[in-house]
């Protein structure tokens, strides 16, 4: 509840911000962006999740898919389209324009007798992360068919081949193999959450634990946060990562009981010292003296000292992520979610954290915007959400109106995560009859391959490789530059080759 002195969230001018920016084009500043439509479409979604919850009203409805600004036809249209990205050798693609007519993403090694992805890169792990919260949020009933139709064991071992030896995860898996993307605290969250989310270690396809504590443990700083490694520069928002991903992993710990958060401590050599890392990036807010001042000095004016006064209480206080840094609507995020993990929420001052939010970045058309004064974007809108709804708390009388309970390991809310919990129940139930099932899978599987003339197909586009490899050219890009909707006949190109 907000207390009386402080303004009140208008959860109506955020539905409204929201519905456009689901109902409508989104503005062209986002056409660079297509690349990662998959995660537009997750903060979307996720906020107007948030926004009718059944814990969103002060009442519970009856009916909470009814209540729900996600109508039951949009859940199977978008959960259709979710899983549409999805890559048959594992992993989700995050944009449309990635996903190749399936016979341009498989190849058969008649040697090994398996099949690998022609075009590995084009699935990425931060797009099977949004895809897999986004089929728990889009779920009807309880959840427990959210993760129908998902690779999940495919996935899994996609996923192991994205970690490295130091313990790290990488983002995507080129075509000779190669990791790529950082080695930073990220990914290793994204990875906790595809393995928690799929059963990972129930499947039998788990990655190497230990390895990945020790990564992340190795990323404790002097200062007490956390960077890519220890002589990296410590952030807030790779601290959340590691923690939620260090939580995630004590949530799928069988011994929980026995060890409770047996891998927080495990890698946070020092949580005092994040705690402390963590409180220090609260800061009061000053208003710019003038339009023109520049944006990186605009908060750090030379303080006059005759003025200062221990008792002061701040009236308005952002949070940055680094040392020296403005305050940014996304760091009350990374920066509350991650202390309320640590159950230590309190040590942050929530009434000015959350007059900046508020009165300094929430947008006159709805949503948040990155700084004072700034247009509103998806990104910052749902983590200005996700920082009110994470620093109201747990208790009843201090619940943020208009918002639905929220769940920081995962970032929604927590209906959906109860949702996402039943869809890896469902996944870890023991199936009542694999034979048949393995069976039916086999008999569709020679269907399909007999219908496309799977065999022949494989064969010219394995003489189109041969060829192009002659002519100096990288097959996998000349296949990049096939229109997906409208292939070309491979014939055409073996004019003239061997």
């Amino acid at each position: 509840m907000t207390s009386p002195e402080q303004q009140p969230l208008d959860a109506a001018r955020h539905i409204r911000y929201w519905q456009r920016c689901f109902r409508s084009l989104l503005p062209h500043h986002y056409t660079s962006n297509d690349s990662i439509r998959l995660t537009l479409g997750f903060f979307i979604i996720a906020a107007l999740d948030l926004l009718s919850s059944s814990s969103s009203y002060s009442e519970p409805p009856s009916n909470p898919l009814k209540a729900s600004l996600i109508t039951p036809d949009d859940r199977k249209r978008l959960r259709a389209w979710v899983l549409s990205l999805q890559h048959p050798q594992g992993g989700f693609c995050g944009s449309p324009h990635h996903v190749l007519p399936e016979k341009y993403q498989t190849r058969w090694d008649a040697i090994d007798q398996v099949e690998s992805a022609r075009d590995p890169a084009n699935a990425n792990i931060a797009a099977t992360y949004f895809a897999l919260l986004l089929l728990g949020i889009l779920a009807e009933d309880d959840g427990s068919k959210a993760f129908e139709g998902v690779h999940r064991i495919k996935t899994l071992r996609w996923l192991k081949r994205l970690q490295r030896d130091d313990g790290s995860f990488g983002e995507i898996i080129d075509e000779d193999g190669y990791v790529g993307g950082g080695r930073d605290m990220r990914y290793c969250y994204l990875a906790a959450t595809i393995r928690w989310a799929l059963g990972g270690a129930e499947a039998g396809e788990d990655f190497n634990v230990d390895a990945l504590v020790g990564h992340v443990r190795r990323g404790q700083t002097f200062d007490g946060g956390l960077g890519e490694s220890s002589t990296h520069e410590s952030h807030s928002g790779y601290a959340y990562c590691a923690v939620a991903a260090l939580s995630l992993l004590d949530l799928a710990n069988p011994n929980a009981t026995t060890e409770p958060n047996r891998y927080l401590h495990a890698g946070i050599p020092s949580i005092p010292s994040l705690v402390h890392f963590l409180a220090c990036r609260q800061f009061d807010y000053l208003e710019p003296e003038s339009d023109g001042e520049n944006e990186e000095s605009q908060n750090h004016p030379l303080p006059d000292l005759s003025s200062l006064s221990l008792s002061d209480t701040p009236q308005v206080a952002g949070f940055n992520g680094r040392l020296n840094k403005v305050a940014d609507t996304c760091y009350a995020w990374w920066v509350s979610g991650t202390l309320s993990m640590l159950d230590r929420g309190g040590v942050i001052d929530r009434g000015p954290a959350r007059k900046f939010i508020i009165e300094k970045t929430q947008h006159l058309i709805g949503g948040f915007a990155k700084y004072p004064g700034g247009p509103p974007d998806v990104y910052h809108a749902y983590l200005g959400l996700a920082a009110l709804a994470t620093m109201a708390g747990d208790d009843e009388n201090t619940k943020e109106e208009g918002l639905g309970r929220f769940d920081p390991r995962l970032c929604i809310g927590l209906e959906a995560s109860e949702r996402l919990a039943k869809a890896r129940e469902a996944l870890l139930a023991p199936p009542e009859d694999d034979d048949s099932d393995d069976d039916r899978c086999a008999e569709e599987t020679e269907k399909i391959k007999k219908e496309l003339d799977w065999e022949r197909i494989q064969e010219t586009i394995a003489r189109l490789e041969a060829k192009w490899k002659a002519e100096g050219k990288i097959p996998i890009f000349e296949m990049d530059k096939w229109n997906p909707s409208n292939p070309p006949n491979l014939e055409d190109f073996l004019k003239g080759a061997p």
